[in-house]
């Protein structure tokens, strides 16, 4: 039905009045081969060949064909248009996702700068808390050392 479709749609009217298509027809049904019409799938009922039918009756089964070829055309389109709409339905699903997905990473993040903020505050204090327990140890270790020489000299001074 296609190759009639576009064989039919190619042939133009020539000088004699009859289309590139027929003049095919009539030179391939000259030679002896099969006819062209059963090549292209030019239904029986339409061709030159058929008995019995008139051109109206011919035309009507042509018009019948092509009110069958727009259905089915039309069906078509109308299962791409509900796959177009179910795709951009899915698309603005997707982009629902990606703006939540967006917004817990961007509260992610935000979570993340305090707790490092937080992390950089911690280190600050335990450095001052480290300095502050250094100069203790210093002056323990002071205490020690003068109590250890206060007990020499009394050990000393008591023999």
């Amino acid at each position: 039905m296609v190759g009639f479709l576009h064989d039919s749609s190619m042939g133009s009217p020539a000088q004699g009045g009859a289309t590139a298509v027929a003049e095919k027809v009539a030179t391939d049904d000259a030679d002896g081969g099969t006819p062209a019409a059963m090549r292209v799938r030019i239904p029986a009922s339409m061709t030159w060949q058929a008995t019995g039918t008139t051109a109206e009756s011919v035309a009507v089964r042509a018009a019948a064909s092509g009110v069958a070829t727009l259905d089915r055309i039309e069906a078509a389109a109308a299962k791409v248009e509900a796959d177009i709409r179910s795709a951009l339905l899915a698309q603005a699903e997707l982009q629902a996702g990606a703006g939540v997905a967006a917004e817990a990473a961007v509260r992610a993040a935000q979570e993340s700068w305090i707790a490092a903020r937080t992390s950089e505050a911690a280190e600050g204090r335990a450095r001052v808390i480290l300095g502050v327990m250094t100069r203790y140890l210093a002056v323990t270790i002071a205490l020690v050392a003068v109590t250890v020489v206060f007990l020499i000299i009394t050990a000393a001074v008591a023999h």
